[in-house]
């Protein structure tokens, strides 16, 4: 998660060291300048009356010991915890109330899309990995596959075994 500590204001910038790439031969550490969406979000999280080093917290109901020890500190979110309040929140929009549950765009397909995204606007692969915080292009390659019309690719075969 990412420490409000990280958050320069005045450089209008958060420096972010994803813990998922410190295990590679080249971590990921990037600097990312804010735009001014992610700056409001940002400085809102920073003014919240909720102590907590992190940004993104919140003020459980209950505290349960297993739950407590789970994470960096009582008040911290665990990365399960965006998944499912992102799910929830694309379910509370109805944006996607025609399409089936199960058929609903997660927040990784969602993140893979813009990955994509920027792939398509012309970024070089190295910033794209830098964003997703990947430290092997690989991972990006494959967050980008599948989007687009070649997307699919269907192989032709014939159903006319003699029996």
């Amino acid at each position: 998660m990412w420490p409000k500590s990280a958050v320069d204001l005045e450089q209008n910038t958060i420096k972010v060291s994803p813990g998922k790439t410190q295990n590679y031969g080249k971590p990921v550490h990037l600097e990312i300048a804010m735009g001014p969406a992610l700056r409001e979000v940002v400085a809102e999280c920073m003014r919240s009356p909720v102590v907590c080093p992190y940004l993104i917290h919140y003020s459980p109901k209950a505290r349960k010991r297993s739950q407590l020890d789970a994470k960096l500190h009582w008040n911290a979110v665990t990365p399960d915890y965006l998944t499912k309040s992102f799910a929830q929140a694309r379910d509370d929009s109805e944006a996607y109330k025609d399409m089936p549950a199960g058929e609903r765009p997660t927040f990784h397909e969602i993140r893979a899309l813009g990955a994509w995204l920027y792939e398509q606007q012309g970024f070089p692969q190295e910033y794209i990995q830098g964003l997703m915080g990947h430290a092997d292009v690989k991972m990006t390659e494959h967050y980008q596959a599948g989007h687009g019309e070649d997307a699919l690719v269907y192989m032709k075969v014939s159903a006319d075994l003699k029996v």
